[in-house]
């Protein structure tokens, strides 16, 4: 009789055992996960928007890797306390063309007007904000395309695509230097991701450049509150 309450006693501590341990790997902490604010409860996303830039929520900047409050953009430009970062321009467009427009900020960075740009995007409850420097993301057209440059023979245009870690741009027409014999540069041109001839590429670029561009409007209480609801 002993014997058979001393098994019943050792399985019962085993499976007490068992459960403890599952429960505890369930529990353990996550250190390396980065737990994010999801925004207010809203309709769309335009009221995701419309709370940051009221200051109602914050946003997650992919470049410093922290949430931050709309009044916080100069940390997404430098590390300097110095540096002063103010909203000059706002525009509504669906850049990835995936129905669900993103919100593009003009950036004036010490007086500098042409620094680059913060673009929001909403996913999953939570906005994200991705920084561009203006060199690579010039002249904003209607249809979400845009051209950039990375020295005189380096240029194109593209459209782009986030993540939530960052974005890709995706040319679509461009030159790019290079090396050839004799250490002498060459320039190869592409146009809709093909091999094309100079001329060709200059029409493709004489095109994109007539299209309609972005409608950018004042960053003004009135336009945020008329232009991000439904």
């Amino acid at each position: 009789m002993r014997n058979r309450i001393l098994v019943l006693l050792s399985v019962t501590l085993f499976i007490l055992g068992i459960s403890g341990c599952k429960n505890t790997e369930q529990t353990l902490p996550v250190s390396s996960a980065i737990t994010l604010s999801p925004a207010p409860p809203s309709n769309s996303h335009m009221d995701a928007y419309k709370s940051v830039f009221q200051k109602k929520a914050k946003f997650f900047s992919t470049d410093a890797r922290k949430e931050l409050d709309i009044s916080q953009l100069n940390h997404v430009v430098s590390s300097d306390n110095s540096v002063n970062a103010e909203i000059s321009k706002f525009a509504v467009i669906d850049l990835d063309n995936d129905g669900t427009p993103e919100v593009v900020l003009s950036l004036t960075v010490n007086k500098n007007d042409y620094f680059g740009f913060e673009v929001f995007r909403y996913q999953d409850g939570v906005v994200y904000g991705y920084t561009l420097w203006y060199r690579s993301f010039m002249e904003l057209k209607d249809d979400g395309t845009f051209s950039y440059s990375g020295g005189a023979a380096d240029h194109g245009f593209g459209t782009i695509m986030f993540t939530k870690d960052g974005y890709t741009i995706n040319e679509i027409t461009y030159s790019e230097s290079g090396i050839g014999t004799g250490n002498n540069e060459t320039v190869s041109y592409f146009v809709n991701r093909e091999s094309a001839s100079q001329e060709d590429f200059l029409s493709a670029v004489r095109k994109q450049d007539e299209k309609p561009g972005v409608i950018w409007y004042d960053f003004t209480d009135d336009n945020i509150e008329t232009l991000l609801s439904d």
